[in-house]
């Protein structure tokens, strides 16, 4: 499609809401923050659709319209997009470019663009969205923009992508939209978890922003009354380390009690939800130091199952003993475990199931905190063609039973639905023809 534009009757409007604040935040904040932009009527909506659009377009005479989101939104984006084609007439739909990124995107770029999409963003967008906008304003080739996917004859087309941004030359909160989600640390991650779609999204390679960024962010915070810290990152004791399984103890004491004695900070939360913990990195000493500096009473570990064998299958680099270790030292220095399990990985057996209820129930009398979560195949995974299977019954019931207890967080019951939906929206998906405009009324 075409999208030249005039500069001034054009504008980027993004579907926002809590489902993607996080990862959209850094990406609005580095357009706000290139001064070439300041003139672009730059949007942020809640719950885009046809009759939003519709309003916009008697304003501006293009648009782009972008949407982020995970392969559990992925039914809900699918609705509203078949409704906006079929709302708005072609003439209207002409005047729209439709671009998406986020993990399912990423994972999946074929099946987000049958869905109506236009251009898909590959991993990371800060750099390729930056120069997306730059052509969008200039009037140049959108198609040539790095790091995107598109369909060409019905058949995806990727552009090359370019290479990972540095992370201190980017920022990770907009002052100019109040938009402050927790301080994303790192990026990536060295370990080969076959569930998980960072490894291979960032080539099992991680990224740190230093600690001067980082420092210099919260300054700025405390005398804007944003004293409560926490932080993005895939594992918070892997801050700065130069190999997967070691601590940079003093990289860590230095951020946080840097942090502590900034004025106007009340609270520093690490090793807490959105940044757990790995196993191989929980040591006393570092418990010992780090306790005094932070506010947070739990400390979120990823256990994943209680079956050595499924453990060595999913790649997750250490043992149910390594990791019943790191949990009781994290108990014994004062901290509250919160333990993530994930039930209904694909090769499983009941008995693999059982021996993980064991654990479970073993972890709750000494006081851990269970989030469990079921099993999901996502795109862009080692175990993204793995078939959905249910929750075996025996291992559901006990589960509920937990969970009315009050001994088990997190919505597993929901979370085995969207997994459903999920993986037979997908196989439906990549069987259907794209959507488009020619299609509309």
């Amino acid at each position: 499609m075409e999208i030249n534009c005039d500069y001034m009757t054009s504008a980027i409007v993004f579907d926002f809401n809590k489902k993607n604040f996080y990862s959209l935040t850094p990406l609005v904040a580095t357009i706000d923050a290139n001064a070439d932009f300041r003139n672009l009527d730059f949007l942020l909506e809640k719950n885009i659709n046809s009759l939003k659009i519709r309003k916009l377009l008697e304003k501006y005479e293009k648009l782009i319209v972008g949407f982020s989101f995970r392969t559990a939104q992925f039914e809900d984006i699918y609705a509203r997009m078949k409704t906006i084609y079929s709302s708005l007439n072609k003439s209207e739909l002409d005047r729209v470019a439709f671009i998406s990124g986020g993990s399912h995107p990423t994972g999946s770029p074929l099946t987000t663009l049958k869905i109506g999409f236009d251009f898909v963003f590959i991993g990371e967008a800060e750099y390729s969205f930056s120069e997306f906008v730059r052509r969008f304003r200039d009037n140049e080739d959108l198609f040539g923009t790095p790091g995107v996917g598109f369909l060409e004859n019905n058949s995806l087309r990727l552009t090359n992508r370019p290479d990972p941004i540095i992370l201190d030359e980017y920022p990770f909160i907009s002052p100019k939209r109040r938009l402050y989600p927790p301080l994303e640390i790192s990026r990536g991650c060295s370990f080969g978890c076959t569930f998980c779609q960072v490894p291979k999204l960032f080539k099992h390679r991680t990224r740190h922003r230093s600690a001067e960024i980082i420092l210099d962010v919260i300054k700025w915070m405390g005398t804007q009354k944003l004293n409560d810290i926490r932080f993005i990152t895939p594992n918070s004791f892997g801050y700065m380390s130069s190999k997967p399984k070691e601590v940079n103890k003093e990289a860590i004491l230095y951020l946080l009690s840097s942090i502590k004695s900034t004025p106007g900070i009340d609270n520093v939360y690490f090793g807490t939800f959105p940044g757990e913990v790995r196993p191989e990195t929980v040591s006393s000493s570092l418990m010992e130091d780090i306790k005094p500096i932070i506010s947070n009473s739990r400390i979120s570990i990823g256990l994943q199952s209680g079956s050595d064998r499924i453990l060595k299958e999913i790649r997750r680099g250490h043992t149910v003993e390594e990791g019943i270790n790191a949990i009781e030292i994290l108990d014994d220095a004062g901290f509250t475990p919160v333990v993530d399990i994930i039930i209904g990985l694909p090769t499983a057996t009941e008995d693999d199931e059982m021996e993980t209820i064991k654990v479970i129930k073993d972890l709750i009398r000494r006081n851990s905190i269970i989030r469990a979560h079921v099993f999901m195949p996502l795109p862009g995974t080692t175990l993204e063609d793995a078939k959905f299977k249910p929750v075996y019954p025996q291992i559901k019931k006990i589960l509920g039973k937990l969970n009315s207890q009050g001994k088990i967080e997190g919505n597993w019951t929901h979370q085995e639905q969207y997994a459903l939906d999920a993986w037979k929206l997908n196989q439906r998906i990549a069987n259907i023809s794209p959507i488009l405009r020619e299609d509309s009324r």
